[in-house]
C-alpha cells in the first residue's frame, strides 16, 4: 500500500514539475519576443522615420520549426498596437489597404541566445526588408541583452 502512495506521490509530483516548467519556457518565449518586437518597433521607427500604428504579425502554423509560438502577446507594444493575423487574412488585408504593414517573425530563442528575423512585407504584399536582431543570455542578470540589429533591404529592390 505504500508502495503504491509512494508511485502515485511519484507521479503527480512528475506531472506538476512539467506543466510548471512549460509554462515557465513559455513565460520566458513571450517575454523575449516582447523584447524583440519593441526593438524592432523603436529601431524601425528610427530608421524610417515612420510611427507604426498597428502591426499585423503572421500567425503561422505549419509545423515548420520557425512557426509563431503559441505565447501571449500585450495589445500594443511601444505604443503600437499588435495583431496577430494568419497568412491567409493578411493577404487579403495586403490587397484592400496596401499601406498596410505585415510582418513574419521568425525565431529561434535557447538558452544561450535568441536569434530572430523580422521580414516586412507592404504595398500589397511586396517585400519590403528585413531585420535580424539576435540578443545573448546573461547568466548574472538571467535576461536577455540586446546583442545587434542588422538592417537588410529587400533581395528583390524596391518596386
Amino acid at each position: 500500500m505504500f508502495r503504491l502512495f509512494l508511485f502515485n506521490l511519484i507521479v503527480l509530483h512528475s506531472a506538476c514539475a512539467q506543466t510548471n516548467k512549460s509554462h515557465t519556457n513559455k513565460l520566458v518565449l513571450s517575454n523575449i519576443y516582447i523584447q524583440a518586437i519593441a526593438d524592432f518597433i523603436k529601431v524601425a521607427n528610427k530608421k524610417n522615420t515612420t510611427i507604426f500604428d498597428t502591426l499585423f504579425i503572421a500567425n503561422r502554423k505549419m509545423d515548420q520549426p520557425e512557426d509563431f509560438p503559441d505565447i501571449d502577446l500585450p495589445e500594443k507594444i511601444e505604443n503600437t498596437q499588435i495583431v496577430l493575423i494568419t497568412p491567409k487574412l493578411a493577404e487579403i488585408s495586403q490587397k484592400s489597404r496596401k499601406s498596410r504593414i505585415y510582418i513574419n517573425i521568425m525565431g529561434w530563442v535557447d538558452r544561450e541566445k535568441a536569434e530572430f528575423i523580422f521580414v516586412v512585407f507592404s504595398n500589397g504584399f511586396d517585400h519590403q526588408y528585413d531585420y535580424n536582431i539576435n540578443y545573448k543570455y546573461n547568466m548574472k542578470s538571467e535576461v536577455f541583452e540586446l546583442e545587434n540589429v542588422q538592417f537588410n533591404e529587400s533581395p528583390f529592390g524596391k518596386k
